[in-house]
């Protein structure tokens, strides 16, 4: 069965944080929720998200500060990265493509409030599509799976039980030979 595909979420109010993880929850992701930013961090390191949202004023540390501690190990400088922040104009919260420098790179950034239809739509093309299970194919490669484990019981029975034949048959071969020999 493939995973969903994760996102972990920084976002200091509590409130907008499970709005946020409910949108994308029902779209089909995985999602982790982080109030502070070394348990964002934490969080990141520990799932291996394919995408990590970030409001951009969170107290202990803020959003660049994270990116910029992600940026430092090879998973993290990789990373899929979409800022949050009610300090872009009121007028953007229909673009997309408003963006936010850390360290010299480009990070894509919605404007707060949200508008659910636009976060998905930024998310699958930041993380990809959503992972769905599909429950008839989880059950035909369980049924599969399980037709495979009672045919592999049965060759190992086979071969045990002509392993055995086979020693019988030479303990008689042997014998027999004794016997011609006397």
């Amino acid at each position: 069965m493939a995973e969903k595909r994760k996102i972990v979420i920084l976002e200091d109010d509590r409130t907008t944080c499970r709005l946020i993880a409910g949108v994308l929850e029902n779209a089909g992701y995985e999602v982790f929720q982080a109030n502070e930013g070394r348990m964002a961090i934490e969080l990141v390191f520990r799932e291996r998200p394919s995408l990590f949202i970030s409001d951009v004023l969170v107290p202990d540390m803020n959003g660049s500060e994270v990116v910029k501690s992600l940026n430092k190990s090879s998973f993290g400088a990789d990373l899929a990265v979409l800022f949050l922040t009610s300090l872009l104009d009121k007028g953007d919260a229909d673009i997309a493509e408003k963006r936010l420098k850390v360290e010299g790179k480009e990070y894509p950034a919605l404007a707060k409030p949200l508008k659910p239809e636009l976060l998905v739509e930024v998310v699958v093309r930041l993380a990809g599509e959503p992972v769905v299970p599909d429950p008839v194919k989880e059950a035909v490669e369980e049924s599969i799976e399980a037709q495979e484990e009672e045919a592999n019981k049965a060759i190992d029975e086979a071969e045990a039980d002509s392993s055995e034949v086979g020693e019988e048959a030479a303990s008689e071969g042997n014998a027999a030979e004794s016997a011609k020999e006397e």
